[in-house]
């Protein structure tokens, strides 16, 4: 912004003239900074992000940030080999859970199964014990 000129004021006609200049001019300053400040209100997010992680205050929403972080820890080799590790112990777990529940089930069938025989086979020396009364 170019200087303005500053006039040697001499009477109070040209005093006056430069208070209204200068009110003129405060005014123009004070919307330029509203209009700044209310850029920064609406862009400080993705400036701070930015600050942080180059590139990612481009995009907008919460699943591109995480993406883009996702993508970036991917690239690293250190967080590579961890989730592998955090993956496959996630997946042995799920796996053993299953197998455990799986085998629960069919030891309770097999237990149910023998309760059934065991109580077939004491029904039927129950009722070969006990004599018939109609024979005689």
């Amino acid at each position: 912004m170019p200087k303005a000129k500053i006039a040697k004021i001499t009477n109070a006609a040209n005093l006056d003239r430069e208070i209204a200049r200068l009110k003129k001019r405060t005014r123009k300053l004070e919307l330029d900074l509203g209009e700044r400040v209310d850029f920064f209100k609406d862009n400080y997010k993705s400036m701070a992000i930015n600050s942080v992680i180059p590139g990612a205050g481009k995009h907008k929403g919460v699943l591109n940030i995480a993406s883009r972080i996702a993508g970036i820890a991917w690239s690293s080799g250190n967080f590579k080999s961890f989730a592998t590790s955090a993956l496959m112990t996630a997946v042995e777990f799920i796996g053993v859970r299953f197998g455990i529940n799986l085998f629960s089930k069919y030891q309770q069938n097999r237990r149910k199964k023998r309760a059934r025989k065991k109580a077939e086979k004491r029904a039927a020396r129950q009722h070969a014990a006990t004599p018939d009364l109609e024979e005689e």
